[in-house]
């Protein structure tokens, strides 16, 4: 996406299109119209952040109409603008529009026009709340109660509060698909607790819960935080990481249920929330925050190891989480992608992820498993889940199952795997929303 500042001139010919436009589709459908656009003061219309705004303004409208008879979006420096025609009068239409400009913070950015078929735009009534402090607008823009910079500010405050509430619940909710997931073998799943005596399928629904907030946290810094150096943001990022660490610990009576997902969706959750500020590739912003520090924390971890991931990092020089995060977490992108297979192929969410799983294991230096079962344990698990991989594929949940029994017989729970398989849903859920972006 090209950020770039626009001209009066630019604008004035954007609203000329936008009327003729109008016109065409009245002329055309002999219904009314329906015109969104966003509500976006200074220089530059359109970006990243902006965009994911607009695309929920517009799912709040389809999901507000019955289906419609036009849709066209036009996606432009001047801003975004989408153009509806429905089966529905221009009275009924307005109050469902004027009932989602209304809805939230948010949709004080939304600005939905509703042409009847005279041509003009129908009024609202009410009058609309000022972006910045929430009272009449025409009262505001009457005594010049807030000068640009200030509007510029409020708005870029509620896009960047939509973002992170948006992101963290991708974060949330891909904890939660990973842990349901069923069969995996030696984690828990829906049928039971795998090699785990102190953990549950309640318990890691209460720790996803409580690291929503600090995911929403950790956007909202990457997304003030832009311009700094990856090495101050990453400092950030570890500040806010401890406190989840706390959090969870706290809410679970100090079982370690997320410590490596704290740490590799905190990442990613920056990298997108950097790329909604700059554009460009999540996973890309998120290995250079991991590279800012990689070198130093590993050689702590090997000097002064304190969690189970460096005590195996230091026995057996597996880089775990911190180098995997460092490389571009090769091993979740490569998940994700044979997770969307299987969706395509018409999998349910479930088997989706339950099948990929072994496609992790199979090739992950997991240091949940060299912690539990040392080399011996790390190369059985991943012997058999090559063989679970060698079978027809309509008999892998099966296989699944019966080495679940085997992996608790013995102990061994691919952890890292499973936080990569989480990661690989978080990765599918902001590849969609950027793909969104661009349709």
């Amino acid at each position: 996406m090209n950020i770039s500042k626009i001209t009066l001139d630019e604008m004035l010919s954007a609203r000329e299109r936008r009327a003729e436009k109008q016109r065409a589709l009245t002329e055309q459908f002999a219904r009314p119209v329906v015109c969104f656009t966003m509500n976006i003061a200074g220089e530059v219309k359109r970006t990243p952040l902006i965009e994911l705004a607009f695309l929920e303004g517009v799912h709040r409208i389809e999901a507000a109409m019955p289906p419609a008879l036009f849709r066209e979006v036009w996606r432009e420096n001047t801003g975004c603008e989408a153009f509806f025609v429905f089966d529905e009068g221009a009275g009924e239409t307005k109050r469902r529009m004027v009932a989602i400009e209304e809805a939230d913070a948010l949709a004080r950015l939304f600005d939905i026009d509703v042409i009847g078929m005279d041509g003009e735009k129908l009024t609202r009534g009410a009058e609309r709340r000022c972006i910045v402090c929430g009272g009449p607008v025409t009262a505001c823009a009457r005594s010049r109660a807030h000068g640009l910079a200030e509007i510029v500010k409020s708005t870029d405050a509620l896009l960047s509060a939509f973002a992170a509430e948006r992101l963290a619940s991708f974060a949330q909710n891909a904890l939660l698909l990973e842990v349901e997931a069923t069969p995996k073998p030696g984690l828990v799943d829906r049928n039971n607790n795998g090699a785990h005596r102190d953990m549950d399928l309640p318990l890691f629904r209460k720790s996803a819960a409580a690291l929503k907030p600090h995911f929403v946290r950790m956007v909202a810094l990457a997304l003030t935080q832009h311009e700094a150096e990856p090495c101050a943001l990453m400092a950030s990022l570890r500040a806010e990481g401890l406190a989840a660490e706390h959090v969870m610990y706290a809410a679970t009576d100090g079982v370690n249920t997320h410590k490596g997902a704290i740490f590799s969706m905190g990442l990613l959750l920056a990298g997108a929330a950097l790329a909604l500020r700059r554009g460009g590739d999540a996973v890309l912003y998120a290995a250079a925050l991991a590279q800012s520090d990689v070198a130093a924390e590993l050689a702590r971890a090997k000097a002064q190891p304190a969690t189970n991931g460096e005590r195996v990092y230091a026995r057996h020089a597996a880089r775990g989480a911190r180098g995997e995060a460092a490389e571009g977490f090769p091993a979740a992108r490569e998940a994700m992608r044979i997770y969307q297979a299987f969706l395509r192929e018409g999998k349910s969410e479930n088997d989706a992820l339950a099948l990929t799983l072994p496609h992790i294991i199979a090739v992950l230096t997991d240091t949940n498993l060299l912690h539990r079962g040392g080399p011996e344990g790390l190369r059985f698990a991943q012997q058999k889940a090559k063989e679970v991989l060698a079978l027809p594929e309509e008999k892998r949940m099966q296989a699944l199952s019966r080495l679940d029994a085997e992996f608790i017989r013995r102990n061994l729970s691919p952890g890292g795997s499973a936080d990569m398989l989480g990661l690989a849903v978080l990765m599918h859920a902001l590849e969609e929303m950027a793909q969104d972006m661009v349709k």
